[in-house]
């Protein structure tokens, strides 16, 4: 699922939401070059990475539930696998905060776990399926610091329906794409990166070929058992109805 292609026109301001260590930032410094580019990320660490990676794009150090913006700055803003590590209490805030930062007419672009046929299969959710195995075994996971910093907590990986995903919108946006993709490669991939991540070897080749596989499987849309999903919303004005 390629976010770029859900770009309707030539981009002039983008806020990428979670944007960790600054990845699909510095892709979109070498397509969009003369596009204004803000971030915003809760992990202090990721955020200093994300600064050397994309020195051009204003960072900051937050979450999606409170955006230091102002009103209607960007034509864009990009949120991606970010809404399920969210509390579900500030969710409905998230949407509303990335309405707010959009110009009239902007659009949302978001990717987040979908609740298909190997939604159980997801690792992440290992650490709250079984707690005690989990810390006999590794302790505490990397993540934790970086949320204890924050003075949050490692949420249950949620995978959103499309229905819920609307339902948290609400009537202030109206969905213009939907596509989906993955099955059981993805997930498996996962899994199997896992020992690579631990060991902070992410770069090793085999590594790297599990995730091309999880990409490749990551582009065909299964449908509702797909285990991601992309939805681009275009923000509607309030009281305005289509």
């Amino acid at each position: 699922m390629n976010i770029g292609t859900h770009f309707s026109r030539p981009v002039d301001s983008l806020l990428d939401v979670g944007c960790n260590v600054g990845a699909w930032l510095r892709d979109c410094a070498r397509q969009l070059p003369s596009a204004r580019l803000a971030g915003v990320e809760i992990n202090e660490e990721a955020l200093q990475v994300a600064r050397r990676n994309v020195p051009s794009a204003e960072l900051h150090h937050a979450g999606a539930e409170a955006l230091p913006f102002d009103d209607g700055t960007f034509q864009y803003v990009t949120c991606v696998e970010v809404l399920e590590h969210l509390p579900s209490h500030l969710r409905a805030s998230a949407f509303q905060e990335m309405w707010r930062v959009l110009k009239p007419g902007g659009r949302l672009i978001l990717t987040v776990p979908h609740a298909g046929w190997f939604a159980w299969a997801d690792s992440n959710n290992v650490r709250l399926r079984l707690p005690g195995l989990y810390r006999w075994l590794l302790g505490r996971g990397k993540r934790d610091k970086s949320y204890d910093l924050a003075g949050k907590q490692v949420e249950w990986h949620h995978h959103f329906t499309l229905n819920e995903l609307e339902t948290l919108a609400g009537p202030t946006w109206k969905t213009a794409t939907v596509r989906r993709g993955g099955l059981f490669l993805y997930p498996l991939m996962d899994w199997l990166s896992w020992p690579f991540y631990r060991l902070e070897r992410a770069n090793n080749p085999i590594r790297k070929a599990f995730e091309r596989i999880a990409g490749w499987d990551y582009q065909i849309d299964y449908g509702v058992a797909s285990y991601g999903i992309l939805v681009a919303f275009d923000r509607v004005e309030h009281g305005v109805t289509t």
